[in-house]
């Protein structure tokens, strides 16, 4: 049984073998015929290459795989027949193990292919490469490429240039449909770069500030303007800026940031002011041959009378003192204009026709027109001055410090617009009584020109109404505008008034602190008498109540003592006195007994106590106290004062 097993393997591997070999053959004995179709293929590819037409090549593509499709079947030996069913299984396990055993190289060669998009861009890398047309191209390969020249005008993709991490410099030089420049911000080995295409301008212009070691930028021939210029100042370390043939370019202002800019061509662009080189830090080579200056200056609008026109003599003198944003050089001249009148020289024309030479007289001042007749001037609505400048080389003065420096030829050209004189607009100033608060104004302008009349402010008036527009445009019929004002009235100030109120005794000694009474003029007060211990109210002067008025007033309350004599003081416990006395103001040191029945001492001591007391000094009434009390009064004095005596004598002893 096992013998019969390994028969039946040995034969199995022998019909392998043949089928093996039968498969192979066809390979192996017709070679020639491969490579003559390989070479058919390359023929077709060269072709292709050489025309630029993608359509073409799309189609020589597909006819090269039929061709090889029918070439492969034609020249297949046939199978043969003995065991079908096994040959076709092993051809299955076969072609199964093939694919197998091919797969992994394929993901291996998959993973390191860059994938260049845009064809033509491709074969320019491979062609920097030294690599063939239809090879694929590898990381490794990328990081080779150093240079690149872009030649084809049918690129339209830089995607995948990303993956160049060493290239340096970079060449294009041909109009191309390339609109999004972004893989070059990647690109950070960058030293020189070309881009003169006409897709190129400031919006897609590539954000370069990765870049650091950028030096040389040339963008000649784009669609850049003055917008692209801050973006440039920001690449700090350019030496050299080529900008040729950019008449959008208009100033050279932001680029004068740049440390390290020696080297400036700005050959025929539009630019028109060059006293800003004297702010450039280290520029000494500047190439700004042929300015083309006005071609993007929107037309001056001016008004017919403005025009120095001769009717007697059917003449007009158009003065080059008019001409507006003229070409400046460092030291703020202008170049002259050109005097001839040729038409390869100065272009003129009313209303877009030409006018000939002979008509034109043209002095440094200006040019002169004959046989302009009354109806030719009236109708004149527009007239364009365009010429070239007198500036040739050594004409013009040249800054120090540079090795080249050349502002020759270029030039000009200027529109005007021609409309008639709006009739004016008066402007008036007056009250609500009509009353004229300011000199009346006149404002001139041309027909279809727009006013706006701010109002004024007047001192002591505000404005309450306007009569006609304000705002508007000149036209040929007068028009008046009146601001109306209303006199502000004066403010109301309040004026205050004073009433001073007195307390006093009969002879006019303050008993109370005055008290001050204030208000507006014209309102009434209201002042009221107070009590005042041991005085009884007397009399008012003046008057209680009132209306305040701009003089102060004054009202005096008049206070009597109590019934009319004094009342004696009674001192309360010595210990708990209700002032102290000071000792100044104690009672005489006399003895009382030598002057005790004198009542007119009395009298004056009994003042002297009470004063002290009260703190009031009262006036005398001439009337005497009871002297029983008085002695009384001392009897106890003595008494205390003796007793206190004999408890310090016992204490010292």
């Amino acid at each position: 049984m096992k013998r019969t097993n390994l028969s039946a393997k040995h034969k199995q591997k022998v019909i392998h073998s043949f089928l093996l070999l039968s498969l192979l053959a066809p390979i192996l004995l017709t070679p020639t015929v491969v490579f003559a179709e390989d070479f058919t293929v390359e023929s077709d590819q060269e072709t292709t290459m050489q025309t630029q037409e993608s359509e073409e090549t799309i189609e020589s593509t597909s006819e090269t795989t039929i061709d090889s499709t029918e070439t492969s079947s034609t020249e297949e030996p046939v199978e043969p027949t003995p065991a079908t069913e096994e040959t076709t299984s092993s051809s299955t396990v076969e072609s199964t193990i093939s694919s197998d055993e091919l797969m992994p190289k394929a993901a291996a060669f998959s993973a390191d292919t860059i994938t260049i998009a845009d064809p033509f861009l491709k074969q320019d890398i491979l062609k920097s490469l030294g690599l063939p047309a239809d090879s694929e191209l590898t990381q490794t390969d990328m990081e080779k490429l150093t240079y690149l020249s872009l030649s084809s005008a049918q690129i339209s993709s830089l995607s995948g240039l990303e993956t160049a991490v060493n290239l340096a410099t970079i060449y294009i030089n041909t109009n191309n449909a390339i609109t999004d420049f972004s893989p070059l911000e990647q690109l950070t080995a960058l030293t020189y770069v070309t881009l003169q295409t006409t897709s190129l301008n400031s919006t897609n212009f590539p954000d370069l500030r990765n870049s650091p070691g950028i030096t040389n930028l040339s963008l000649g021939s784009t669609s850049i303007d003055n917008d692209v210029l801050p973006k440039i100042a920001q690449m700090t370390n350019l030496k050299r800026i080529y900008l040729d043939s950019n008449m959008a370019i208009t100033t050279i202002e932001p680029l004068k940031a740049l440390p390290n800019l020696t080297s400036l061509s700005v050959q025929f662009c539009g630019i028109t002011d060059f006293t800003v080189i004297n702010d450039f830090p280290v520029l000494s080579d500047l190439a700004a041959f042929g300015q083309n200056t006005g071609r993007n200056d929107p037309p001056t609008t001016i008004g017919r009378s403005t025009l120095d026109y001769d009717a007697e003599n059917e003449i007009l003198f158009i003065p080059f003192s008019m001409m507006p944003n003229r070409m400046t050089n460092f030291d703020g001249i202008a170049p002259p204009f050109t005097t001839s009148n040729s038409a390869s020289n100065t272009y003129f024309d009313f209303n877009g026709e030409q006018l000939p030479a002979s008509r034109l007289q043209i002095t440094d001042l200006g040019i002169t027109i004959s046989g302009v007749s009354t109806e030719e001037f009236t109708g004149i609505h527009s007239f364009e001055y365009n010429a070239r400048l007198n500036n040739p080389a050594g004409s013009y003065a040249k800054p120090d410090g540079y090795s080249f420096y050349a502002i020759s030829s270029g030039t000009y050209l200027h529109q005007f617009n021609v409309v008639e004189d709006g009739k004016p607009v008066t402007i008036n100033y007056q009250d609500d009584t009509g009353k004229e608060l300011l000199p009346s104004e006149t404002l001139n302008g041309l027909v279809s020109e727009s006013f706006d009349i701010p109002s004024k402010e007047i001192s002591g008036y505000e404005l309450i109404d306007t009569i006609g527009k304000k705002s508007g445009v000149f036209s040929d019929q007068e028009q008046v505008v009146t601001f109306i004002y209303k006199k502000i009235p004066d403010p109301i100030i309040e004026k205050t008034g004073r009433v001073i109120v007195h307390y006093v005794d009969n002879d006019n000694q303050t008993l109370k602190d005055d008290f001050i009474l204030s208000g507006t003029v014209g309102d009434s007060f209201s002042t009221e008498k107070i009590a005042i211990d041991g005085y009884v109210f007397k009399e008012v002067k003046g008057n209680e109540t009132g209306l305040f008025t701009k003089e102060d007033q004054v009202v005096t309350y008049v206070y009597a003592i109590k019934d009319g004599k004094l009342e004696p003081v009674v001192p309360t416990t010595p210990s708990e006195p209700k002032e102290p006395v000071s000792p100044t103001e104690k009672a005489p040191t006399k003895s009382p007994t030598k002057e005790g029945n004198n009542p007119a001492t009395l009298q004056k001591t009994t003042k002297v106590l009470n004063n002290t007391i009260t703190g009031k000094k009262f006036p005398a009434t001439g009337e005497q106290s009871n002297s029983g009390w008085l002695w009384l009064g001392l009897t106890l004095l003595v008494i205390v004062n003796t007793l206190a005596m004999l408890t310090k004598v016992r204490q010292e002893k």
